[in-house]
């Protein structure tokens, strides 16, 4: 999902050096815990065709004028937001404060594609007086879709050198324009798969220090299975996902602040929520509980207000995080308690929807018997649980709800790849099931419903109303 002595400049600058492990720059971060991430596009806030714009289209310089940074910050306050993370343009030309090095190299006028308005500077007074951080979101590729500035800036793919520096020099003018008043950076399009390496990345991160040495950055390697470390010139991990999910071991992953980025619609910027408000309070709780911080994406609009909905969401997880305790498990020593969970078919290839919209599969490992996690769309299904630790499992206890397997097996693996049988029971009847065997190495917990496979058999699809698992 971004002049000559300045360039010459960067010519012999050299990698910067990983941020060693309790690096205190992102201490700020940590105690953050939880921020909100807006898309701030001319394709969103000044597209008719998109909810976001209200129906308007003007300039994007009078668009960027329009937006009313007190509104925004009002908001954010409310929804108790710790810091911000703001877009300043993708892949286009359109910038949302003035940049003279970007004017220089593409040859637009003022105000043709960099906005007059200084709307980073009014983001931050407003933000500031509210003890909100600003953070800003730049790209690694440039304004590659734009025929005019991509070929003066030497877009395109592998990325070269002289790219990289033309493009880092436009991010050195904000950085040192704006010094301690960035807090960070969140700088997607900065893949591999493009061409960027230790040292091309250095000189981006370089250029994002420049005005302020404790400035925290993330350059972002795309979307991976699990939250990643990339590189050792950033702070802390871009973390982008599609889904709220995965959960840190630790604070810190390969020496960098453990963060994730996913979005609260039904996809990036978009309204709505994919999350019941409890699943996503509790989830931001775990996360900060276990070290990591947690932004979330939302639907900004043009005038600089939030979808209503989203904001009653980020309260609840405001709330939780305000009033939360760190729940003893339930029952005592159960390792499962509160851990991710996923339902998938039964050979584990693929994730299912959830029954009649309700079962979610946290709910098999929320402590309480009257509720349920259960698929829907295939009759047997797996019941998988994510530990976050990898320990020696020694007992699993699974209750049933009204649909019980009737045979059924109890998987583990320390990797998710390899998996070991360590219980089998054909004819159950549904009570609550327990084995203990010799402990096994694990991380992963499945618990496979082979039987029913289908309808008018005993036990019905099977539904899980907790997992238990113990040392």
């Amino acid at each position: 999902m971004h002049r000559a002595i300045a360039c010459l400049a960067l010519l012999a600058l050299a990698p910067i050096a990983r941020s060693e492990p309790m690096n205190p720059n992102t201490d700020w971060f940590h105690q953050a815990g939880y921020g909100v991430f807006v898309h701030y596009l001319a394709g969103l806030q000044n597209n008719p065709d998109n909810v976001h714009s209200l129906g308007k289209q003007t300039s994007w310089d009078e668009c960027v004028r329009e937006f009313d940074t007190e509104r925004f910050a009002d908001t954010m306050a409310e929804v108790g937001a710790r810091y911000v993370i703001f877009t300043i343009m993708q892949v286009t030309r359109f910038m949302i404060a003035p940049n003279a090095t970007f004017d220089r190299i593409s040859g637009y006028a003022p105000g043709e594609a960099c906005a007059t308005r200084d709307l980073i500077e009014d983001l931050y007074q407003s933000l500031s007086k509210r003890n909100i951080h600003l953070m800003l979101y730049y790209t690694g590729d440039g304004p590659r879709v734009d025929e005019k500035a991509g070929p003066a800036f030497e877009c395109g793919t592998p990325v070269t050198r002289p790219f990289v520096e033309k493009w880092a020099s436009v991010a050195r003018e904000y950085s040192e324009r704006y010094g301690e008043k960035i807090a960070g950076w969140w700088v997607d399009g900065c893949y591999p798969f493009i061409g960027y390496t230790d040292e091309t990345l250095g000189i981006i991160a370089s250029a994002l220090k420049a005005g302020n040495p404790r400035a925290i950055v993330a350059l972002n390697r795309g979307v991976d299975p699990v939250v990643m470390s990339y590189t050792p010139v950033e702070d802390f991990t871009t973390g982008e996902q599609n889904r709220f999910f995965d959960m840190p071991a630790s604070r810190w992953l390969d020496g960098e602040q453990w963060h994730i980025l996913s979005y609260l619609g039904s996809g990036w910027a978009q309204p709505g929520s994919q999350y019941t408000k409890r699943e996503l309070a509790e989830y931001v709780f775990d996360v900060t509980q276990r070290g990591g911080v947690v932004s979330i994406d939302v639907c900004l609009f043009r005038d600089g207000s939030l979808d209503r909905s989203q904001i009653e969401m980020l309260k609840a997880v405001n709330q939780e995080l305000a009033t939360g305790k760190t729940r003893e498990p339930i029952p005592p020593g159960n390792l499962a308690f509160r851990k991710q969970a996923r339902l998938l078919s039964l050979d584990g290839s693929h994730e299912l929807v959830v029954n009649g919209g309700v079962h979610h599969p946290r709910r098999g490992v929320d402590g309480r018997l009257d509720t349920v996690a259960q698929a829907g769309g295939e009759w047997p299904w797996t019941y998988e649980v994510d530990l976050v630790d990898t320990v020696p499992v020694s007992r699993i206890k699974v209750t049933f709800g009204s649909g019980y397997a009737t045979e059924l097996e109890l998987c583990l693996s320390a990797d998710r790849q390899t998996w070991q049988t360590v219980a089998r029971k054909a004819d159950h009847d549904g009570t609550p099931y327990e084995v203990t065997f010799e402990p096994v190495t694990a991380r992963y917990v499945r618990v496979r419903a082979i039987k029913p496979d289908g309808p008018d058999q005993p036990g019905t699809q099977m539904s899980v109303a907790e997992l238990e698992v113990y040392q």
